[in-house]
């Protein structure tokens, strides 16, 4: 069955959306040594760099990803000097996970290549259609943030 409706329609270039952005940002990959970024290195290296730092087991429910999956990650960010453990001045027995200037480096590199793919992208946009574009979508992470439990607008506004 073919649902025609409007949601329907949304919701086929939504899930488009995500599956051709995965495969775009597998095409990014920067061939410098130790400079490009897998994805999901790149997703928590960028939440640390934003929003950080934070507990391990917060940052797996910031990116809803296992906190053992989260762990290795971490860790392999860490050996490669763009993460570091620092206490929590709130709990001695917990760690927080912070970006290194390396780390800083290495995320905004690799944004500013994905930032200068999305330029292109829109390249032939106009300025309105650009905004017109920007305001709709960020109406529809909003409505995201307030039916997901646990999201904050300011913390999943970037």
């Amino acid at each position: 069955m073919h649902d025609d409706s409007e949601h329907a329609a949304i919701a086929r270039q939504v899930g488009r959306f995500v599956r051709l952005s995965e495969r775009l940002f597998a095409t990014l990959k920067v061939h410098e040594a130790g400079r490009g970024l897998e994805r999901p290195a790149y997703v928590l290296l960028s939440r640390v760099a934003v929003d950080g730092p934070f507990r391990l087991s917060a940052l797996a429910a910031d990116v809803s990803v296992d906190l053992s999956t989260v762990s290795r990650q971490v860790a392999a960010l860490e050996n490669a000097g763009l993460v570091r453990r620092a206490p929590d001045p709130s709990d001695r027995r917990a760690s927080l996970i912070e970006v290194t200037e390396l780390g800083s480096e290495v995320f905004a590199e690799n944004r500013e290549r994905w930032l200068a793919i999305w330029d292109e992208l829109l390249g032939g946009w106009t300025p309105e259609e650009r905004q017109t574009f920007a305001d709709l979508f960020t109406r529809l992470n909003r409505s995201l943030v307030d039916r997901l439990p646990g999201t904050t607008p300011e913390r999943d506004a970037r």
